[in-house]
């Protein structure tokens, strides 16, 4: 890069190229030698040009002090050496967060390093206030040895004597796993120490499981209690890579697990060869009916049905929030704690763990996650301001309007912070986005049946995602939907929900589950086919004559998108359709 600078402003001018540093991810990295580490940091752009990730001029990250020097924490993903990350949002307008987020790759030597690096924009200028320094501590993480007995803890002495390990790859940072399912981690370290490695021999090197929750994983793989893998090469040299595929089976209790392992010469650990994987358990495939006394429930809940809680995104930015009508700040208690109109910000800063709510000259700290909720939910719609969602089908739509509370989350168990919106189903039910305005009328009341029966039902199990404190989310791994802003582009699907408020999918009087795909190849698929438990009598493989000749999108159990769409243009029900897909089901309205 060459930095051409640019002319100098009056001092009443607003610069071209200008940040102001908002949020980072961390105020000091912790890591261990050898280790990789993700950093992100967000500006706003305080200047009059908009950044872009892919002109001439691009915005990037350089290091600085000296300028473009090689970087003892460059790491392999870097543009080069002294460049780490472009800017992560395609354009940033002058007012809006531009994000950039890189790894850090930790040198062997343990101590405290400051790097420091700049925002430029590409053979122009570099971006006024857009300095950062990043304090960095490296030290030797806990190493793992040996008792007695032979088992693994964490401790810091009894290593194998000449063995020093490396981590250098692993196929995840982190695992989300259904209960009871199946998963294939591969981790690889480095021989940084003076032995050969060898697969068989009086010491073998083994990938051992530690004392906790590593055990919850054992899969039938393993060898005894905690070998969970050996070397996969016969010998293995120092300065050789070694590889070691681990299989893992999810209890089937959710939650969220650490489970630790350790290379091991024989039954004895190796210095530098500890791993730690974090692996969330998820509530499992939901089963298959609601017991009977949840449609009391529901006949009880009004006309608008239950509130389901949606998970929109998550972000490390500030989350900025406006409404047209009045709205109520309160606590995670439901304690009012203050009335706003027009913009509020909320922040959350990782190292605190602390919400700041913003509203004009009025600002509010929490240690606990905050919730807007409008006065009047039917007239006051939130307003996203920092969240874009456009279509590529037009780029005017930002789908960031959200009827409901909003709340600001952050979830230890992910670690991630969530924008949560809670609102009545049938108004969640609004903004679902499975189909276009323009498919048939029929085919969308079926479609809005099935994915209502699905949505109370999660509601009835606790949610699919308690432990980030939500039911469903917004992709096609629950139900895509996309709020208030999806109501403006799909009246008809509005209608469709409103004609069939509180009709849900019923066998044998209870709620069931309704799964649906895009198209198949011909046939539907049964629940044993595809997921290999207890029969489910309602979804057995049925003939799709719509979809014949064409290859399966979707998992293809239950209502075939494509083939639902051929049968209402030949003019069946929406009711002949649910039944067709859904053998021996009912349709009854509960609200």
């Amino acid at each position: 890069m060459t930095v051409v600078l640019a002319p100098a402003a009056t001092h009443a001018a607003t610069p071209t190229y200008a940040a102001k540093e908002l949020i980072r991810s961390e105020q000091r990295v912790v890591m261990a030698p050898g280790e990789s580490r993700a950093f992100s940091i967000g500006y706003k752009n305080v200047g009059t040009a908009t950044w872009k990730a892919g002109s001439k001029n691009f915005i990037s990250v350089y290091t600085y002090s000296p300028y473009s020097r090689k970087s003892v924490f460059q790491d392999s993903t870097w543009l080069n050496d002294a460049q780490p990350a472009r800017l992560t949002e395609a354009e940033v307008r002058p007012g809006a967060l531009g994000r950039f987020s890189f790894t850090l790759y930790a040198p062997l030597q343990p101590g405290d390093y400051k790097e420091t690096f700049r925002v430029a924009a590409e053979d122009l200028t570099w971006v006024k206030d857009a300095l950062f320094t990043v304090n960095i501590t490296v030290k030797e993480s806990e190493t793992v040895s040996a008792s007695p007995s032979g088992n693994i803890s964490f401790v810091d002495n009894n290593n194998a004597v000449g063995y020093k390990a490396m981590k250098l790859i692993s196929s995840a940072e982190k695992l989300s796993l259904e209960g009871g399912e199946k998963a294939t981690y591969r981790v690889a370290f480095k021989n940084v120490g003076r032995t050969n490695w060898q697969q068989n021999g009086s010491t073998p090197l083994v990938l051992r499981a530690a004392p906790g929750n590593a055990y919850s994983f054992r899969d039938s793989t393993w060898s005894g209690m905690d070998k969970v893998s050996q070397l996969t090469s016969t010998v293995l040299k120092p300065g050789e890579l070694g590889f070691f595929n681990v299989t893992l089976t999810a209890p089937t209790v959710p939650g969220v697990y650490l489970a630790k392992f350790v290379l091991a010469a024989g039954d004895f650990p190796i210095d530098g060869g500890g791993v730690e994987l974090p692996i969330e358990v998820r509530q499992g495939k939901i089963p298959a009916s609601v017991d009977m006394a949840y449609d009391e429930d529901l006949s009880n809940s009004g006309q608008r049905g239950p509130n389901i809680r949606v998970g929109l995104f998550t972000t490390t930015q500030p989350v900025i929030i406006a409404a047209p009508g009045a709205y109520t700040l309160v606590n995670s208690n439901d304690q009012l704690v203050a009335h706003f109109s027009g913009v509020t910000t909320i922040t959350f800063d990782f190292s605190q763990m602390i919400y700041r709510v913003q509203n004009g000259t009025a600002i509010y700290t929490f240690d606990k996650h905050p919730r807007l909720q409008p006065d009047d939910p039917a007239s006051t719609i939130f307003e996203i301001q920092s969240y874009e969602s456009r279509p590529t089908w037009d780029t005017s739509v930002n789908f960031n309007k959200f009827r409901g509370a909003l709340e600001v989350l952050y979830a230890p168990a992910t670690a991630k912070l969530w924008v949560i919106e809670e609102l009545p189903v049938e108004d969640y039910m609004r903004g679902l986005a499975e189909t276009s305005n323009g498919s048939p009328f029929e085919y969308q009341k079926a479609l809005v049946t099935a994915a209502r029966t699905y949505a109370l039902y999660v509601v009835a199990i606790g949610g699919k995602h308690q432990s980030e404190y939500h039911d469903v989310n917004t992709t096609g791994n629950d139900q895509v939907y996309k709020g208030y802003a999806s109501e403006l582009v799909r009246p008809n699907v509005v209608r469709a929900a409103e004609e069939t408020r509180g009709s849900v999918v019923i066998y044998n009087g209870e709620i069931v589950v309704t799964p649906y795909f895009s198209r198949s190849d011909g046939r539907t698929r049964s629940w044993t086919e595809v997921w290999s438990s207890t029969p489910h009598p309602w979804l057995i493989s049925k003939p799709c004559p719509h979809d014949a000749g064409l290859d399966l999108w979707g998992h293809g159990v239950g209502l075939s998108a494509n083939d639902a769409v051929g049968r209402a243009n030949d003019g069946e029900s929406w009711t002949d359709i649910l039944k067709y897909y859904y053998t021996g089901v009912e349709i009854k309205r509960l609200y």
